[in-house]
């Protein structure tokens, strides 16, 4: 089972490096699942890895709140393009049947 995750913003924070923050609107955000393939920049279809899982407060009723964080994560502004505000990011388990964002 994998995560569709609905994307507020993208930042960047010391120590942490780039996070995805969204709420979760099915399935379960785990470190180690993989996103459907993105375009970033030069790279097509490429797929990232989530290292870390932060779950976040939340004052919206939209989902429970996360910060995902990937394993060799693109650069800020590609993901930024990748994933604008509102899109849904989907993610599932390694050697799943592949998945796309909307």
């Amino acid at each position: 089972m994998g995560a569709a995750i609905e994307v507020r913003n993208i930042i960047f924070l010391a120590g942490r490096g780039t996070v995805v923050v969204g709420h979760i609107r099915t399935g379960a955000a785990r470190i180690g699942q993989l996103t459907a393939p993105l375009e970033l920049g030069d790279a097509v279809g490429r797929r990232l890895e989530v290292s870390a899982v932060e779950r976040l407060s939340s004052l919206e009723a939209r989902g429970p709140g996360v910060g995902i964080v990937f394993r060799n994560p693109p650069h800020l502004n590609d993901l930024k393009h990748a994933l604008p505000p509102g899109s849904i990011l989907l993610l599932e388990e390694p050697g799943g049947s592949g998945g796309r964002t909307a």
